[in-house]
């Protein structure tokens, strides 16, 4: 038997960070990851990742995502590899809507730059846009979008070198408490820890059955489209974007590789198990993207569906869903040395590097001065589970 300072289970988004963060620090960690990060099983599948901080959300993960933005830029120089890419970013919607609402309130109450344009303001700073007559738009200048293979890639890269035992392709059988440290049986070895992250996205409701979390698993399609003029499409002119109707998002033409769009609010398939296969994205998931792309950026490839010949591609990626879209990080009921993050709800990565920190703290310290406390279970799903 194998033993280690902290085990990590799930080596994606926040797992990654986390072994990071645990063996800077000096510890014997081990992780483990049932595929090899990066991959297209989790949540970061899909190349890029909105980064803001002028949270609709809610404004207390505003100086969550601060933090998270210092260390974006932080690692891209330690890396050697720019990991945040400062291109802006467009939010357009009614003014009473809850996307312009909530970052106009997070905005005031944290004092962010953001700049308020009118609808024609828009049309003028982005021809390409065409908002309907009640909208308007906000900008963040310091928003923009994350690499996520580069990020996930260089994290595990660097724990690698700072001695953490990464095991990709090693699907724990599970984990056990016994005098007061942690077993973690894999198919060939057994490992015994000090503490425990358990970081595992969609798996992470097996994990931790005996919570019976209220976390859904969603199948999410991302679109890639080979824009008509690519120019007005290209990084430096057009920004990351979201529109509140259903959330409908997207990319610049990063690399010449398309213009990426996607649904965040849309009727993604649930799976009734991580494990389920996964259908790969068809004619049905990529229309209603095609058709909130010609309503609002009519320019980019034409009415749908005769646009669909533009697709140049297509991912699915994994949402764990709560039902308040909350994230959930807190300490395993009964377990002194047991911390658990997971329901990132397909808006957490651009909060990795922070809570990766948060969690090695917790993992080690039982607490941390980051702002993660408003992300306990408390109350919030007592009626649900």
């Amino acid at each position: 038997m194998q033993t280690v300072d902290v085990a990590v289970l799930g080596l994606g988004t926040m797992g990654s960070f986390a072994c990071l963060e645990l063996a800077r620090r000096g510890l014997r960690v081990a992780g483990f990851d049932r595929f090899a990060p990066p991959h297209d099983r989790g949540s970061h599948s899909g190349d890029t990742r909105v980064f803001r901080v002028a949270y609709a959300e809610h404004p207390d993960y505003v100086p969550l995502a601060q933090r998270a933005g210092e260390l974006w830029d932080t690692f891209g120089r330690e890396f050697g590899t720019p990991l945040l890419t400062r291109c802006g970013m467009l939010s357009v919607g009614p003014a009473s809507c809850d996307l312009i609402s909530g970052i106009r309130r997070s905005a005031e109450l944290h004092q962010l730059r953001i700049e308020l344009l009118s609808r024609e303001e828009i049309r003028r700073r982005f021809p390409v846009f065409a908002p309907p007559e009640e909208f308007v738009g906000i900008v963040e200048p310091t928003a923009g979008w994350v690499d996520v293979n580069a990020a996930i890639r260089e994290a595990l890269n660097a724990a690698r070198d700072q001695g953490a035992l990464i095991i990709p392709n090693t699907a724990p059988g599970g984990w056990k408490e016994r005098g007061g440290r942690v077993v973690i049986e894999t198919a060939t070895e057994s490992f015994e820890a000090g503490g425990l992250v358990i970081a595992a996205g969609a798996w992470s409701a097996a994990l931790l059955r005996d919570l019976a979390l209220p976390l859904t698993v969603q199948r999410k399609v991302l679109a890639w489209i080979d824009p008509i003029d690519p120019e007005p499409f290209a990084p430096g002119r057009f920004p990351v974007f979201a529109v509140a109707d259903r959330f409908f998002y997207g990319f610049p033409n990063i690399g010449g590789h398309g213009v990426k769009l996607a649904i965040h609010w849309d009727d993604g398939q649930r799976l009734r198990d991580a494990s389920d296969p996964i259908a790969e994205p068809g004619e049905s998931d990529l229309l209603p993207i095609l058709r909130m792309a010609s309503e609002y950026l009519p320019g980019l490839a034409g009415a749908a569906p005769d646009s669909l010949s533009r697709v140049v591609r297509a991912k699915t990626c994994l949402y764990t869903m709560t039902p308040d879209e909350h994230f959930i990080i807190d300490r395993y009921p009964g377990a002194r040395n047991v911390w658990f993050a997971t329901g990132f709800s397909g808006h957490g990565f651009k909060f990795a590097p922070a809570i990766g920190a948060a969690l090695a703290d917790l993992a080690t310290e039982g607490r941390t001065a980051l702002p993660v406390d408003f992300l306990r279970i408390g109350q919030r799903f007592v009626s649900l589970a």
